[in-house]
């Protein structure tokens, strides 16, 4: 637990490649949008923080087995993205 206060930098969207991302149990707040661009994650842990707005549509569309999802306790809106339709394996 770091209690990072921030919002996601907007530069997290060059990196395209990225697999795993944690940032669970800070203060981060604002949208995810910069995740946009990171169609290969295969894990995502934000819980406990404060992100809000809608999951980008985008996210996880490069990858449909072993993704691991973690957005519990946020202040997410709106629907799921479709690309979670397409995940054989969410855990």
């Amino acid at each position: 637990f770091n209690e990072m206060v921030s919002t996601i930098p907007s530069s997290f969207a060059n990196l395209e490649s990225l697999k795993y991302l944690v940032l669970e149990s800070n203060k981060f707040n604002g949208t995810v949008d910069a995740l946009e661009p990171m169609k290969n994650l295969t894990i995502l842990l934000t819980r406990s923080n404060s992100f809000s707005g809608a999951l980008p549509d985008g996210l996880f569309s490069g990858t449909s087995d072993n993704v691991v999802v973690d957005i519990g306790d946020n202040k997410f809106t709106g629907e799921l993205p479709t690309s979670f339709a397409n995940m054989s394996n969410l855990v």
